[in-house]
């Protein structure tokens, strides 16, 4: 994307460049681009790649323009066919692949050096079925089912079904590729308490197997690849073409929002954090009520602030939010040792109206073109039931933050309520981790830097975030954490990422995959650096 702005560049062109410059930031364009990715880490290797500095994007970040650590070649696939033709020539000449839809990517699994890529964003298809016939299984049949090509994002999405009157259980972030490795593990949003995971909404895919046929999977056709693919993680069984899956009539989107800063919390000194662990106690304390009531959204904690986006789609007039929140904005309305920006309610018609109040948000939150990093754990329900189990979860919460703030520039605590806590899986329909079904908060430590950090840095950052989850896997002893919203450094990956299904899953892989065409980071079956 950025080569017309470097000098060195076969592409450079100044009036491209100041096209470039403008998007730079926006996710959106930025995913119309193979060579790009959401963060910086993907797509740079070091001090090489061909990047912007993005808090002046009329800078270049390295001194040349070049591939840092993308894909040598990639093919830009518009149908099946590209996929088969491509899996046979890797094979054939044993070529190393990866696969990328967006590169909405927290651990670097689409974007592999010295690989074929195959580049699936331009699967852009959509379409619905009010009366829904699945292929050779009756009893996958249904009402309401939209389809959607591989690359399809998931602002299309919600603009598309909400012209049918319908909702899609898609993500926060507009530019997220929902039926890729969003949609393979696990996929959380909006509707996810509502509703369940993506995985728990999908239907039948359409996929491509490492031997370059052309399958069309559910419950009856090929059962073990259908349950692998619902929750083991994009990249690792087939290429997937189209996901079909269930869609629900429309209901208005209710918001309560709070932001706040906290003057006296604002110190990396964890003594001095009073008002930023009492609001975060009352949140915990008022978690399990919250998600009776099927509230969701997401909380982000800095040391001295925090900002709540906490939503229910449902079809009232905001009542129902309101009553389940009333207590922790009373709360938070009386303190005196804060300073209090919003705390009110806003309510919006359909999902596609919200949109561009999350767009706005995410920009914030989740700012495209720099460098990040995940520390997440899932945390159970049982953790919320008692007031000693929620002080150790504070505590556990904000020293991690204080340590977290010692290794980088920015970081914040982002906890989601995005929880299936109405769909337990009893029948394990899906291999999503089951830590899923009992826990009611995700809770993500995230690091955000601009620039390419020094090697002893980087890894004193890696290492420090990966040591500040000590406290929150004591309080949740055999669970585990989000596939896609990790640490990649972590080292029990297999039972953190898949749990009580990575035997099974693994058996499904060599199955389906045995020269294991597909291998990406600690994915299923993944053999290591030097394989």
């Amino acid at each position: 994307m950025a080569a017309p702005c470097y000098s060195d560049s076969p592409y450079y062109n100044v009036s491209a460049c100041d096209v470039v410059e403008n998007n730079y930031n926006d996710s959106i364009p930025r995913g119309s681009y193979y060579g790009e990715t959401y963060w910086l880490n993907w797509e740079t290797c070091g001090t090489s790649g061909c990047s912007l500095l993005s808090p002046n994007p009329e800078e270049t970040l390295f001194k040349s323009c070049s591939l840092g650590r993308l894909a040598s070649y990639y093919v830009d696939v518009r149908n099946a066919s590209h996929i088969s033709a491509a899996l046979k020539f890797v094979q054939a000449h044993n070529i190393r692949i990866s696969i990328k839809n967006t590169g909405h990517d927290y651990f670097g699994r689409s974007s592999v050096p010295n690989s074929l890529a195959i580049w699936t964003h331009n699967l852009k298809s959509l379409d619905f079925h009010q009366n829904f016939t699945a292929f050779n299984c009756p009893s996958a049949n249904g009402q309401n089912v939209g389809e959607m090509g591989a690359g399809v994002v998931a602002g299309d999405a919600y603009r598309f079904y909400s012209s049918h009157g319908m909702d899609v259980t898609g993500g926060y972030e507009q530019s997220v590729g929902i039926a890729g490795g969003f949609g393979q593990g696990g996929g959380v949003g909006s509707y996810t308490t509502s509703y369940g995971l993506m995985v728990d909404n999908a239907v039948e895919f359409e996929v491509v197997t490492a031997d370059g046929e052309v399958r069309i999977i559910n419950e009856c056709n090929d059962p073990e690849l259908f349950w692998a693919m619902r929750g083991g993680g994009g990249g690792t069984y087939a290429v997937l073409t189209k996901y079909r899956h269930q869609v629900y009539p429309s209901v208005p989107i209710h918001t309560y929002n709070f932001v706040a800063s906290f003057p006296s919390s604002g110190s990396a000194n964890n003594t001095e954090n009073q008002a930023l662990r009492e609001i975060m106690a009352m949140h915990a304390s008022s978690q399990i009520e919250w998600s009776a009531q099927l509230v969701t959204g997401q909380v982000d904690y800095v040391l001295n602030g925090a900002s709540f986006g906490v939503v229910l789609p449902y079809g009232d007039d905001g009542s129902k939010l309101k009553a389940a929140t009333a207590a922790f904005a009373e709360f938070v309305g009386n303190r005196t040792d804060i300073i209090v920006v919003q705390n009110n309610y806003t309510s919006y018609p359909t999902y596609a109206d919200y949109l561009a109040v999350t767009a706005v948000d995410a920009k914030k939150t989740e700012p495209a073109g720099i460098y990040s990093i995940l520390a997440a754990r899932l945390i159970p329900r049982d953790v919320f039931a008692t007031p000693e189990n929620v002080d150790a979860l504070v505590d556990a919460i904000v020293d991690g933050m204080v340590k977290a703030s010692t290794l980088l520039n920015f970081t914040a605590l982002q906890v989601e309520l995005e929880t299936p806590v109405t769909n337990l899986d009893s029948k394990q329909e899906t291999s999503a981790h089951p830590a899923w079904r009992n826990s009611l908060w995700n809770v993500i430590h995230v690091g955000e830097w601009d620039e390419p950090l020094s090697p002893a840095a980087h890894e004193n950052a890696t290492t420090g975030f990966l040591e500040i989850l000590d406290p929150l896997k004591k309080l949740s002893p055999g669970g585990g954490a989000y596939v896609n919203e990790a640490h990649y450094g972590e080292p029990d990956w297999q039972e953190t990422f898949f749990g009580s299904n990575y035997d099974r899953l693994l058996e499904i892989k060599n199955k389906y995959d045995p020269s294991h065409v597909f291998d990406c980071w600690k994915c299923v079956g993944w053999r290591g650096e030097q394989e």
